[in-house]
């Protein structure tokens, strides 16, 4: 019998992390009869190859860039984010109305805000977009792969992304079964209206589930609610012993360990004053017990703490290789996840700015704190880091209660002695948020997303 093919889109560069890395992965790969064509940015072919490739599995790498360029492909994007009424799409047309002082731009700022009142959240809008997209962007080099291939079932890991919902678009001008994912608990609110509705969705919880009935028109009963497979490693996994990853990161084994995520040059300018803030807390000895700040950069955009002055209390790291003249393409190796996995363990307290951190800490039960509040600077709302914390999806979080929200030095010394002093502060909360966000954790996401798979290739 001839063996099924099943493509495997890996754009975004937590796709290894959420997907790859997991047991999900290896469970599909050991599956008879079954080839895998896993379809990668062409930079990163050698990347995948060295880890991921196998007997049954063919890394394809294509360069999209030229693609994503086409006019025809950026109106369509733009129409889509148009289509849908969020708290951060709206502050995106802020921004972009701010880079310049010249009157089209305002006007179009306005045009946006019209548009998006009138048409977002009307089914017969999206209808329309979805159809032009269909009859518009037929791709000739994503054609091509099809035809090499043959895929006999696409699995669409992020169905928001640029270049899935291109994939997507030619795997239903050909009757191929979709299978798409939504990679991350914002997606929902900020990507646009999804363009491409997959055969089956699967998602990480109830309140995804809701999003995508409510903002994207996929029937209840095309989504499957698996969980998130890179929390799997988390219940399942064997950690590193204490000694040797306090050794591996250079720190006292003896203090509390604090993980801070900063939010990234892309989307703050402050965060070295956040560090300086807080070497002023230990040097001053307001903080009741010794520590070190773990500082983990975001992958993609690492935090410019240049201004910084930094001592051995603070230990820096960008996570993941890097790719291009600038190193802003970042892939995740297994060995990342495992050192994701065990710095979260390993935490006293989990600290961050606008990063999904947080919900990663929730099966290990860390405490968490939000800083909401732009170091020393007072930045109107639309520059401001606050304006993050108040997105859709940080929003329901936040409700649940189990995050302290810090909005000066005051309230940030405040909740870190609370929770040195008491780790179990805002437990009942933590808890709701580990039921919302989390939704399954008893460890076998991966199997239920691999028994989705196969349910779907035993239809074709």
């Amino acid at each position: 019998m001839k063996d099924k093919t099943l493509l495997i889109t890996v754009f975004h560069s937590f796709i290894s992390k959420n997907f790859l890395n997991t047991e999900a992965f290896s469970l599909l790969k050991s599956s008879p009869g079954l080839k895998i064509i896993l379809m990668v940015p062409k930079n990163k072919e050698s990347f995948f190859t060295e880890q991921y490739s196998g007997v049954n599995v063919v890394v394809a790498g294509f360069d999209f860039g030229s693609i994503l360029s086409r006019k025809k492909v950026q109106i369509l994007s733009a129409l889509s984010h148009l289509l849908l009424d969020s708290h951060y799409l709206w502050y995106k047309k802020v921004e972009r109305r701010d880079k310049s002082t010249h009157l089209l731009r305002s006007i179009k700022y306005y045009f946006e805000l019209a548009f998006t009142y009138v048409f977002s959240g009307k089914k017969y809008a999206h209808s329309v977009l979805r159809f032009l997209f269909k009859k518009m962007l037929v791709v000739p080099e994503i054609e091509a792969l099809f035809d090499r291939y043959v895929p006999d079932i696409v699995f669409s890991t992020d169905v928001f992304d640029e270049m899935d919902v291109l994939v997507n678009r030619e795997a239903r001008a050909r009757s191929i079964r979709i299978i798409g994912m939504v990679r991350s608990w914002d997606n929902c609110y900020s990507k646009g209206v999804l363009r491409v509705i997959p055969d089956t969705l699967l998602v990480n919880n109830v309140e995804i589930k809701k999003e995508a009935i409510s903002l994207h028109d996929v029937c209840e009963d095309q989504i499957s609610i698996v969980g998130l497979p890179q929390y799997d490693q988390f219940v399942n996994g064997v950690r590193t012993e204490r000694k040797d990853f306090f050794r591996e990161i250079g720190a006292d084994q003896n203090k509390k360990l604090i993980l801070f995520s900063p939010a990234g040059s892309v989307l703050s300018d402050i965060d070295w004053q956040l560090c300086t803030i807080l070497k002023r807390l230990v040097d001053t000895h307001k903080i009741n017990e010794p520590v070190t700040f773990l500082i983990r950069n975001h992958p993609h955009h690492p935090a410019d703490l240049s201004l910084f002055k930094s001592d051995s209390n603070f230990i820096i790291e960008r996570p993941g290789t890097s790719f291009g003249l600038n190193g802003k393409e970042v892939e995740l190796s297994r060995k990342d996840s495992q050192h994701l996995g065990d710095s979260l363990y390993y935490s006293d307290i989990v600290m961050y700015v606008a990063t999904t951190l947080g919900n990663d800490s929730l099966l290990f039960d860390k405490p968490q704190i939000i800083i909401n509040f732009d170091g020393w600077e007072n930045k109107e709302y639309a520059r401001s880091t606050k304006r993050y914390h108040n997105e859709d999806h940080m929003k329901k979080m936040i409700a649940c209660g189990g995050v302290s929200v810090v909005t000066n030095e005051q309230e940030l010394t405040i909740a870190l002695n609370a929770y040195l002093k008491d780790p179990g502060y805002l437990k009942e909360g933590r808890l709701r948020t580990l039921a919302q966000q989390v939704c399954y954790t008893d460890g076998k996401s991966c199997e239920r997303i691999t028994r989705c798979l196969n349910e779907e290739l035993k239809k074709v």
